[in-house]
């Protein structure tokens, strides 16, 4: 089938499955308390991306709460999750847009702007204000502004780069370069590099080099940006192992701590800023800050047939959680550790479980 006719199916799938301002609400809302929400990416054109909600107190979950409650898909890769003043934006990757939902309820508010699209191709969001979020894009080489309470567009902030993850230290915003993919598909250079924006003029400050393709960043107790970057050890002639790096905000370098080998992503820190946790070759890692050291006896290993696809800390208890890929077509597993790596049992999510958000 031609390209042409790909491309015009989906636009006509994403058509009749988005949030129709003119259908009544699904009566049958929800009403969720304390958890945590688990966005499955779904398979690459399928658009079936969904939203799972694992209660804590309960120890249940409900699946594809976003369909259930407004009577629609989310549409094609479900990318991350962003939540301010008990609103949940869910970015759609490859749908190029982001909804507005109540998290609470699910709802999609039909009597307001609940749906933001005109990217390129949407990955994170990040609040600096209520009326101030900062969306990255693999695609395009800037960071765009939007106001999330109006859901419009407020701005674009050329950067040259694509841009990936953020962390923020006072009033600078840092920016992963990622992907060079999209730049020069046939190209074997990687961006090296972490951008820093001022957010308060929304210009670009600072540019930090660091290893290759720097994917996932974490801020420390001492207000340090901490970087993984994966490297491309999977190529022989162009290749890298992956790397940790640690930036100083106040002299804008950085260094790096550690080589990791095979692949490695998805860094997170603990809620002291002590201790960082990554994936690395299929398993959860600890590096102790204060001793800049990579922990030998501290491993969670996936099982024989999963493959460990993110991970994310539980703010208070410090408890690890770690999305299960599984076989990539079927639904995936989410498992709970204490900070020690104990299991404390999991749960069942949808396919492609990926970004988890706290509630």
């Amino acid at each position: 089938m031609k390209k042409r006719h790909l491309f015009l199916l989906a636009l006509v799938a994403a058509l009749l499955f988005s949030c129709k301002p003119e259908k009544p609400v699904n009566p049958k809302a929800l009403d969720l308390g304390h958890g945590v929400f688990v966005l499955n990416e779904g398979n690459f054109q399928f658009s079936n991306a969904s939203i799972s909600f694992y209660d804590l107190e309960a120890d249940t979950v409900g699946h594809n709460l976003f369909y259930k409650v407004n009577d629609a898909p989310l549409g094609d890769v479900g990318q991350s999750l962003a939540m301010t003043n008990g609103m949940l934006y869910i970015v759609v990757n490859n749908s190029n847009h982001i909804y507005k939902v109540d998290a609470r309820t699910m709802v999609c508010d039909t009597t307001k702007p609940f749906k933001l699209g005109d990217f390129y191709s949407p990955r994170e969001m990040h609040f600096v204000a209520p009326n101030k979020a900062y969306v990255t894009d693999i695609i395009g080489t800037g960071l765009w502004i939007v106001n999330p309470q109006d859901m419009t567009h407020a701005g674009y902030i050329e950067t040259g780069k694509t841009t990936e993850k953020m962390v923020q230290v006072g009033n600078e915003l840092y920016v992963s370069n990622w992907s060079y993919y999209y730049i020069n598909p046939d190209s074997h250079d990687s961006f090296t590099t972490v951008q820093v924006i001022d957010i308060n003029n929304d210009v670009k400050v600072a540019e930090i080099e660091v290893g290759k393709e720097p994917n996932t960043m974490a801020v420390d107790k001492n207000g340090h940006v901490w970087v993984l970057c994966e490297g491309r050890s999977w190529e022989e002639d162009y290749g890298e192992a992956p790397s940790l790096w640690e930036i100083d905000p106040m002299l804008k370098t950085a260094t790096k701590r550690c080589e990791l080998p095979g692949t490695a992503s998805s860094l997170k820190a603990n809620p002291t800023g002590d201790q960082l946790y990554l994936i690395n070759n299929n398993e959860v890692r600890r590096y102790d800050i204060a001793s800049s050291s990579l922990s030998e006896t501290f491993r969670i290993t996936a099982s024989p047939m999963g493959w460990f696809y993110n991970l994310a800390v539980e703010p208070q208890s410090g408890e690890i959680y770690v999305a299960d890929a599984g076989n990539y077509q079927d639904n995936g597993t989410v498992y709970r550790y204490t900070s020690d790596g104990l299991l404390l049992g999991s749960f069942t999510a949808g396919i492609i479980p990926s970004a988890m958000l706290f509630k």
